[in-house]
């Protein structure tokens, strides 16, 4: 009995279903996303916790997509995984039979579907943990962080085009300088759009709540997201195997 659930969680059919259940979540969700922006504007700016105890649970009916496309997710991983481990079983019990350079050309798709599984779960992580903030830019604001760090807006300074006319009083840049401490030790930072700050393992990314050019209302998003490591891991190593995989597959079909 449970070499048969095995086996059918690790099916081919099963993955086919959960990708078709993924695709229709999305195109449901870019539909609720933007017929229902104020429910959803914040879900990229907290935990899913948060936002789910703050906003989502007071909207069953607009979120449902969102649960479909969670738990599609989480068994299209525990698919992969098991699948992944079927092949890998199969073909180190047939290692002796084949050379070590077929051995790893047949065993590179498995390692890329473990490099899958370590971005989807670091994607995981980042959703459920970390710490997600906006602060609106005001002078003297001030907010503290869970490693005992404390932050200060001292000032901003917006630049404008002074020509050419078309684009004359538009908003060219803005910066925004920070006072930062840790364990009594005292340093200034600035930031400005597209140059984010990067300190004791937190980012800080300047952007923009109302486009104007007079007025602009400026926040700073600080974050700290543990998933990446495992996502850029995953992508790194992913790149690397695909870049000695096709190569080498189109040198086996020529030589054939």
């Amino acid at each position: 009995m449970l070499k048969r659930i095995w086996h059918f969680c690790g099916s081919v059919k099963v993955t086919f279903w959960l990708l078709l259940i993924i695709a229709f979540s999305l195109a449901l969700g870019s539909y609720y996303i933007k017929y229902n922006p104020q429910i959803f504007k914040n879900l990229s700016h907290s935990l899913f916790q948060d936002w789910f105890r703050h906003h989502g649970q007071y909207y069953p009916e607009k979120i449902w997509w969102l649960v479909m496309l969670l738990v599609s997710l989480f068994a299209l991983g525990i698919n992969t995984g098991i699948c992944t481990l079927n092949r890998l079983m199969s073909l180190f019990s047939k290692q002796k039979q084949i050379s070590t350079k077929i051995f790893f050309l047949k065993i590179i798709p498995s390692l890329t579907h473990i490099c899958f599984l370590a971005m989807l779960s670091g994607h995981l992580l980042s959703m459920i943990s970390g710490y997600n903030e906006e602060l609106p830019v005001e002078a003297g604001v001030k907010t503290s962080l869970p490693t005992k760090a404390d932050i200060e807006i001292l000032k901003q300074n917006c630049d404008y085009y002074l020509s050419p006319e078309p684009i004359k009083g538009s908003l060219k840049q803005c910066t925004v300088s920070l006072k930062l401490q840790m364990q009594g030790e005292t340093t200034q930072k600035q930031i400005s759009f597209l140059h984010p700050l990067y300190w004791q393992g937190y980012s800080f990314h300047l952007g923009m709540d109302k486009r104007s050019s007079k007025s602009p209302e400026l926040k700073i998003s600080i974050k700290r997201d543990p998933g990446i490591r495992l996502i850029l891991f995953g992508f790194t190593v992913l790149i690397l195997l695909m870049v000695w995989y096709f190569p080498q597959i189109n040198k086996n079909i020529k030589g054939g």
